[in-house]
C-alpha cells in the first residue's frame, strides 16, 4: 500500500531500511505532502473571495425568493426574525473557536477536539435559542426560529474544518465549500418552498443540503490534509471554555448590536415592517461581507506576527486591511447611488422600492459593523480577550439606550442610526486597546 500512495522513489527507500523504519518514514512523508501545498495570500484571498461572495449573493437571493413566492411580507418578516434572533445566541455555538482555532499557531489543540467541543456548545446555543423565542416570540414564529438554528448549526461545524483549512493556508477547499453550501441552500430553498408554501419545509430542506455538502466534500477534503479523531478530554475541554468564556461573551454582545433595535421594530410596528427594512438591507450586507472578504485571510498572519512580535509587520498589514476596508465600502456608497432604485423594484416590486432611502445610512452601518467585526477578530489574534469583551459590551450599552428613542423617531431609519452610533462607540474605545497594546509591544521588544 506505502508502495502505491508514494510511488517509485519512496518505494526505492523501503528496499533500503528496515520495515519499522520504512514505515515511520512514509508516515512522515505523508505529513509532508499533505503540508507541503501552501497558497500565497492573494490566492488564499481569492478563494475566500469568491466562496463567501457565492454564498452570500445564494443567502440574499434566498430572502428575495421568500418575497417573491409568498403572497405578504409576512415570510420574510418571520425569516428575518429567526435570523436575528439566532444571531443572538450564535456565538455560544460558535464560540469564538473559528478565529482561535486559525491563530493558534502552537497547536494546542487537534482538529477532532475542535470539532467535538464545538458540537456541545452547538447543542447548549439551540436549548438557548429555544428558550428566549418562547419567552419572546408568538407561537407561529417558534418552529421556524429553532429549524433555522439548526440550519445554521450545521453550518458552524463545517467552519471548524474551514478554520483548519485556513492555519494551513488552503482556503481554496473553503471557498469550493462555501460556494457549494450557497447553491445546495437556495436550490433546496426555492424547490421546496416553491411546492409547499411553508417555510418550515424550506428550512429543512436547506439543512439537508449543507450535511450533504459537508459529507461529500468538507470531511473528505480536510481529511486529505490531516486525520480527524473526535474526542476530547474534560481538562482540555474546560481549559478552552475558559479561554474562549470572554470571547463567547463579547460576541453574544457584538451579535445583538444588530438584533436588538430589528426586535424593537418588530415589535412597534410588526413583522410586515421589519420585512420590508430586512428586504432593503440584505443587499447592503455586500459591504460587511467586502470586509470579511479583506481581513479574514489574515487572521492567522496578524497572530504570527504578533507571536514574533514583528511590530511593524503587524501595523503595515493592519494599515492595508483598513484601506482595503475602506475602499470597499467608497465602491459600494457609488454603486447604491447609481443603482439601488432599479435594483430594488427589479428584486421585491415598487413597495420595497419605495423604501430606497434607507440603504443610504445602512451603507455606513455595514462598514461600521464589518469594521468591528475585524477589531474582534484582531483582538482573538492578539489574545486579549478582556479588551474584546468591553469593546462589545461598550457598544451594546449604547445600542441599548438609543434604539427605542431613535426608532421613535426616524421609523425605520432608526435602526440603522442606533447600529452606526453603536458601533463607532465600539470602534473608538478598540482602536485605544489595540494603539496601547502595541506600543507595549514595543517596549517589551
Amino acid at each position: 500500500m506505502v508502495n502505491v500512495m508514494w510511488g517509485r522513489g519512496v518505494s526505492r527507500q523501503l528496499h533500503c531500511a528496515h520495515s519499522s523504519i520504512a514505515i515511520r518514514s512514509a508516515a512522515e512523508g505523508l505529513d509532508a505532502v499533505r503540508e507541503q501545498k501552501q497558497l500565497s495570500i492573494m490566492q488564499n484571498m481569492s478563494w475566500n473571495m469568491m466562496g463567501s461572495l457565492t454564498g452570500l449573493v445564494c443567502q440574499y437571493l434566498i430572502t428575495v425568493f421568500v418575497v417573491r413566492l409568498s403572497a405578504d411580507f409576512d415570510s420574510a418578516g418571520l425569516y428575518s426574525l429567526a435570523m436575528s434572533i439566532n444571531g443572538i445566541f450564535s456565538p455560544i455555538a460558535q464560540y469564538g473557536i473559528y478565529t482561535y482555532q486559525t491563530t493558534d499557531v502552537r497547536d494546542e489543540n487537534t482538529l477532532g477536539e475542535y470539532v467535538t467541543f464545538i458540537l456541545g456548545t452547538n447543542l447548549v446555543s439551540l436549548a438557548f435559542t429555544f428558550v428566549y423565542a418562547a419567552l419572546t416570540c408568538r407561537p407561529n414564529a417558534l418552529s421556524i426560529v429553532l429549524l433555522y438554528g439548526i440550519y445554521k448549526s450545521c453550518s458552524v461545524v463545517l467552519d471548524i474544518l474551514h478554520s483548519y483549512n485556513q492555519k494551513k493556508r488552503r482556503m481554496d477547499i473553503n471557498g469550493i465549500s462555501m460556494a457549494l453550501q450557497g447553491v445546495a441552500s437556495i436550490v433546496a430553498f426555492c424547490a421546496a418552498f416553491g411546492i409547499t408554501g411553508d417555510l418550515s419545509c424550506a428550512l429543512i430542506a436547506m439543512t439537508v443540503g449543507v450535511v450533504a455538502v459537508g459529507v461529500l466534500y468538507d470531511l473528505p477534503a480536510t481529511k486529505r490534509l490531516t486525520s480527524i479523531s473526535l474526542g476530547i478530554t474534560p481538562q482540555k475541554a474546560t481549559l478552552l471554555f475558559k479561554a474562549c468564556l470572554p470571547i463567547v461573551v463579547a460576541n453574544i454582545a457584538y451579535g445583538s448590536i444588530p438584533s436588538i433595535p430589528r426586535q424593537f421594530l418588530s415589535s412597534f410596528q410588526g413583522d410586515a415592517a421589519l420585512g420590508i427594512y430586512a428586504s432593503v438591507a440584505a443587499p447592503v450586507a455586500i459591504v460587511q461581507a467586502g470586509a470579511t472578504y479583506i481581513y479574514n485571510p489574515l487572521i492567522s498572519y496578524f497572530a504570527e506576527y504578533y507571536v514574533r512580535r514583528d511590530k511593524s509587520g503587524f501595523v503595515r498589514l493592519l494599515k492595508l486591511t483598513v484601506v482595503g476596508i475602506i475602499g470597499i465600502g467608497a465602491v459600494c456608497v457609488i454603486g447604491v447611488a447609481l443603482f439601488a432604485e432599479p435594483v430594488l423594484r427589479l428584486l421585491y416590486g415598487q413597495t420595497v422600492a419605495e423604501h430606497t432611502y434607507l440603504m443610504y445610512p445602512l451603507v455606513v452601518s455595514s462598514l461600521s459593523i464589518g469594521t468591528l467585526s475585524f477589531l474582534n477578530n484582531l483582538f482573538v489574534a492578539m489574545r486579549t480577550s478582556k479588551s474584546m469583551l468591553v469593546t462589545n459590551l461598550v457598544a451594546l450599552v449604547v445600542t441599548l439606550g438609543l434604539s427605542v428613542p431613535l426608532i421613535m423617531s426616524f421609523d425605520m431609519n432608526g435602526v440603522t442610526y442606533a447600529l452606526i452610533v453603536s458601533c463607532l462607540a465600539g470602534i473608538v474605545y478598540a482602536s485605544i486597546c489595540i494603539r496601547v497594546r502595541l506600543q507595549g509591544l514595543e517596549r517589551d521588544t
